[in-house]
């Protein structure tokens, strides 16, 4: 899934998160194709931004489990002797590892 500006939605694109006005009202339910007149009246109303299935195809390709965990490292290089920032490296540290599990 995937957030646009609405000028880059193209006919075809299925919501992938309902649409709605600023006061909550649902303009477009999530699983809806869009098309032509349907962006056409978003734009009318207002909406800039649509969340849309799919990935990025200019998206970078997801980093390594490895390639995370060495940026960390770095991230906390000289940090050695403060026990905090220590504690905070081994929650993100797990949190990482649990999560490229998944």
């Amino acid at each position: 899934m995937r957030q646009i500006f609405l000028e880059d939605a193209q006919p075809g694109d299925e919501v992938a998160k309902p649409v709605k006005t600023d006061r909550g009202m649902m303009l477009v339910k999530t699983g809806t194709k869009l098309s032509v007149s349907l962006i056409d009246n978003l734009r009318r109303r207002g909406v800039k931004e649509v969340v849309v299935e799919g990935d990025d195809p200019n998206a970078p390709p997801p980093k390594t489990l490895d390639e995370l965990l060495a940026e960390m490292e770095e991230r906390f290089e000289g940090l050695e002797n403060n026990r905090m920032m220590m504690a905070i490296k081994n929650i993100a540290r797990e949190h990482l590892v649990e999560n490229m599990e998944d």
